[in-house]
């Protein structure tokens, strides 16, 4: 670089010693141009790890709460830590009480998700009939003064003859005073006017279906619903809600500009504040609306088979203030590595930075996948991300930084 300007320095003077004899000043050469920096790559910084799998994060009254799954040897985890997070943070217990999953025992590993909605932290996981659980609470919320969680799901406990069961809730959403939900899977969607004390169905019914959870989200009166009910049947449909939201203003479909999405069944559905722009991930790709959900396009299709990769894309995250930046996290079904990428143009293209996670590229153990399990913004405009290595474990909670 430096032999460049010496070249170029070299050469005005010339020119100008050319025009002091009266030679033509056409031939000067043009300024040497902007240098530009060189590329910086996404860094990840890990942060905590853990031999059990890590769910969520969230951040309330000066704390950041992390969540971890049961394992064989031990039940299920909050853990709380004073920000900022750093590498150096002394993570304490949080109090489940009857908010706690014992040791998996006969059934799946279970992690408790965490989720900041409105005023409240509210804790969601999924509920076993199991001898060992039947006390079980499938969603708390904290209580500010002990610190501690409480259970908060008393009118999703629902009895048919004499089997009783509580309805698990996967995420819970606030619009204007009403919180939506979609306790017991299938195609129910719930709301409540009175913080989640009692709930009403708007779709569905008030018992499990054998279909995954609804994917739920409230734009304006319309709300938006995905899944794959029947399985294998991917859905994204749309509905007026009435008035004051408590229910469905029809039963009629309304109408929806979408491209055919196979059996790719429905991940999330997020808006972007502040935008029209909505997203809904997919198995095997991420589709784009710029009309408040009307109509999409696919940003990311990767072909149902036979492609190098198929992302499982099931966190979603746009930055607060910069609404043409968010990340965008899963796993990859076709390699069983984590899936991690960025966009800084508002989500029209797509910057994999799935490498920067640790140890890419070595495959876990027998059928398990690395995943990223969660993308977090924290009060001080960072970014976190959560992920198991293996499967349901080898937790890592990381610092996510952008290149350009």
């Amino acid at each position: 670089m430096h032999h460049h300007f010496t070249l170029c320095a070299a050469a005005m003077g010339c020119a100008l010693l050319l025009a002091g004899c009266g030679g033509s000043d056409k031939d000067d050469p043009k300024p040497p141009g902007e240098v530009k920096p060189p590329p910086v790559a996404s860094t990840l910084e890990v942060f905590t790890s853990t031999a059990r799998g890590m769910e969520s994060v969230a951040y309330v009254g000066g704390h950041a709460y992390l969540s971890l799954s049961n394992s064989k040897a031990e039940g299920s985890a909050v853990l709380k830590t004073t920000l900022p997070v750093a590498r150096s943070s002394t993570w304490t217990p949080v109090s489940l009480g009857a908010c706690a999953m014992g040791k998996q025992g006969d059934f799946i590993v279970r992690a408790p998700k965490l989720k900041m909605v409105g005023q409240d932290l509210w804790l969601m996981q999924p509920w076993a009939d199991t001898a060992e659980s039947k006390n079980e609470s499938a969603t708390c919320t904290l209580l500010a003064s002990s610190g501690g969680f409480i259970p908060r799901d008393q009118d999703l406990r629902v009895c048919t003859g004499n089997f009783c069961e509580t309805l698990s809730v996967q995420d819970i959403k606030q619009h204007g005073q009403r919180l939506y939900s979609n306790p017991g899977a299938g195609l129910n969607l719930f709301t409540s006017a009175n913080g989640g004390n009692t709930w009403s169905v708007i779709r569905g019914q008030k018992a499990s279906m054998v279909c995954t959870p609804t994917k739920f989200h409230v734009i304006g009166e319309r709300v938006l619903v995905g899944g794959e009910c029947p399985l294998d049947m991917a859905f994204v449909e749309a509905y007026q809600l009435n008035a004051d939201g408590s229910a469905l203003a029809s039963e009629a479909k309304l109408a929806l500009n979408l491209p055919a999405l196979e059996n790719r069944n429905v991940q999330f559905i997020e808006s972007v504040p502040d935008t029209k722009r909505v997203f809904i991930g997919v198995e095997g790709g991420l589709l784009r609306s710029e009309d408040n959900g009307v109509s999409f396009k696919f940003v990311i299709q990767e072909p149902l088979s036979g492609g190098k990769t198929y992302p499982y894309i099931q966190s979603f995250l746009p930055l607060k203030g910069k609404p043409d930046t968010m990340v965008i996290g899963g796993f990859d079904k076709a390699t069983r590595f984590p899936y991690l990428a960025w966009s800084k143009d508002g989500g029209a293209t797509w910057i994999d930075i799935s490498a920067a996670t640790p140890n890419y590229g070595k495959a876990p153990a027998g059928s398990a996948v690395s995943a990223i399990t969660g993308i977090f913004e924290d009060p001080q405009g960072r970014i976190l991300v959560t992920m198991n290595e293996l499967g349901d474990g080898q937790g890592k909670l990381m610092q996510l930084t952008l290149g350009n």
